[in-house]
């Protein structure tokens, strides 16, 4: 995976975006509406991560099975849509970005298990099951 260093967004000072990423590592970073694809590029290169699974595939989906968490906010629904890895439970962040959002409620989609979760912004709590990090990169084997 990448450097902290060589991630090309800022760090996420607690100002209102519509868009956060969190590391393996716990850093949030703010990603720009539309630039997942340079994030994707940036972390995972030209490796193919979604071919090791079944379900769903996509940029948000491998940046999740190799411990990145994506949340977004379109601010078309009153909802918070979030792509995560099996093992994150950072539910205060997600509670934070929501209420930011003034989001009624949070649809956690957690990779590789398919497994989604629907809550209000109050009554959210992520189980932290799984590994953070279900899927490593070819230099990190």
């Amino acid at each position: 995976m990448s450097e902290p260093g060589s991630i090309p967004f800022s760090k996420w000072e607690g100002e209102y975006v519509r868009h956060l990423t969190v590391s393996p590592d716990g850093s949030v970073y703010v990603v720009p509406s539309g630039t997942h694809e340079r994030l994707h590029q940036s972390i995972i290169g030209d490796s193919i991560i979604g071919e090791q699974f079944d379900g769903p595939s996509g940029t948000k989906v491998e940046l999740a099975l190799t411990g990145w968490v994506q949340l977004q906010s379109d601010q078309l629904i009153d909802r918070v849509n979030v792509d995560a890895p099996n093992g994150f439970d950072q539910t205060e962040l997600v509670r934070t970005f929501a209420k930011m959002h003034e989001a009624g409620s949070i649809a956690v989609a957690f990779h590789p298990s398919g497994e989604v979760l629907t809550s209000t912004t109050d009554e959210l709590a992520l189980p932290g099951n799984g590994d953070r990090v279900p899927v490593p990169l070819e230099n990190e084997k």
